[in-house]
């Protein structure tokens, strides 16, 4: 039986006095060299170390950080001031800093963010830190996730899965300097694109709102696109089951924009592949009748049958196909795989939860409905609940 269990009323909360930042690696995909700093509203101040290099930076001052033989360069307004280890602009006004940066060497497009910005070098280059509190930081990913338009309850929905991967997964990098990515193989951030009153509503309405599992350990959250009509079990695509992530029939995502797909294969590379990869015996008439008409009503972990061990997921990532939901037919010299869903299956999906909500569910019954038997909580008060 599914259950979702808010564990307490948040009006009755005490006041712990809870802040947390959250270091995030930005622009992760490009080795910068150079790049401008701006204000662009509050004001901030720059550090290096301890030491204050400039008291007030205002919306007026353009800074210019480059790599140079394992330092940082630092020009102020045009003028140089210095090499440096480490860099740090500080809103000194809580709560308003916003700044932009804007690549030199190489270009990007200026992207803005929250709060404050720590550099130093690394690898050659330069590697940038934005340091923001946590629900800023849950804003910025709903907006790169997610995007605009988007119905209050399903930001709801994603505000509480986004906040409780990132606090599962919050010292992924740490050895880099920084606890998360702003890349996929985190969650995509970009910092603050644009003012969704929707979005950031439900951010706030949702603050601190975690899921946890019967030992109060955060789940692994995981969602995707479209399940095409029956979510996976979590060991089918990675290696460890959890009591969550179950495979459901999932009706709200037939239909969806990612429901259903197709791509034509050659028949004569996909045998290939399979003996090339597998040692599959692509001669026997019976195994090679069985590889060309591969048929899934429900979900499969392998292709035709365990005793082959192909991994579905392997094919998936190895012809880059929509998802392991699929069914083959032979045309003759080709093959057609046709499809249903987009993605990894496990877990939440984004079309299935949009479409439960727009049929009169609210937040909560779409969680309750992806995760099996979890708990909601206030990640303030997850440490009372945790048994020694």
């Amino acid at each position: 039986m599914k259950h979702l269990l808010f564990l307490f009323s948040l009006s009755f909360l005490p006041f712990l006095g809870y802040s947390l930042d959250f270091k995030i690696g930005i622009l992760r995909n490009v080795q910068v060299k150079k790049f401008a700093f701006k204000v662009s509203e509050s004001t901030y101040s720059l550090k290096s170390s301890n030491k204050i290099l400039k008291k007030e930076v205002s919306k007026k001052t353009e800074i210019v950080v480059a790599y140079s033989s394992g330092k940082l360069s630092l020009s102020v307004d045009g003028k140089f001031i210095g090499n440096f280890d480490t860099l740090k602009l500080s809103q000194i006004e809580s709560d308003t800093g916003i700044f932009s940066v804007s690549g030199q060497i190489p270009s990007f497009k200026t992207r803005l963010y929250y709060d404050d910005l720590l550099i130093f070098p690394q690898k050659k280059s330069l590697t940038l830190v934005n340091v923001v509190d946590f629900e800023k930081y849950i804003i910025g990913v709903l907006e790169s996730e997610v995007g605009e338009g988007k119905s209050k309850d399903f930001y709801k929905v994603h505000a509480i899965i986004s906040r409780t991967y990132a606090l599962k997964n919050q010292y992924k990098f740490i050895h880099e300097g920084f606890y998360l990515t702003d890349l996929v193989n985190c969650q995509v951030y970009k910092g603050n694109m644009y003012k969704d009153s929707n979005l950031i509503m439900a951010v706030q309405e949702t603050e601190n709102l975690i899921l946890v599992d019967e030992n109060m350990e955060y789940i692994t959250a995981s969602y995707f696109s479209n399940s095409g009509g029956q979510t996976n079990n979590v060991e089918d695509v990675w290696s460890k089951a959890l009591p969550y992530l179950r495979s459901i029939h999932d009706p709200y995502s037939m239909g969806g924009t990612n429901y259903d797909w197709e791509k034509t294969i050659s028949k004569s590379k996909w045998l290939q592949y399979l003996k090339k990869k597998y040692q599959y015996p692509i001669n026997d008439v019976e195994a090679r009748n069985a590889a060309l008409n591969f048929k899934q009503k429900i979900r499969h972990k392998f292709l035709i049958d365990w005793v082959y061990q192909i991994s579905l997921t392997e094919i998936r990532k190895d012809w880059k196909l929509k998802s392991t939901y699929f069914s083959i037919f032979d045309n003759g010299e080709t093959l057609s795989f046709k499809g249903k869903g987009f993605g990894h299956g496990v877990g939440l999906s984004q079309e299935g939860a949009m479409r439960m909500i727009d049929l009169g569910y609210d937040f909560l019954e779409v969680l309750r409905f992806y995760y099996t038997d979890v708990h909601l909580i206030d990640m303030k008060m997850r440490q009372f609940y945790i048994i020694d």
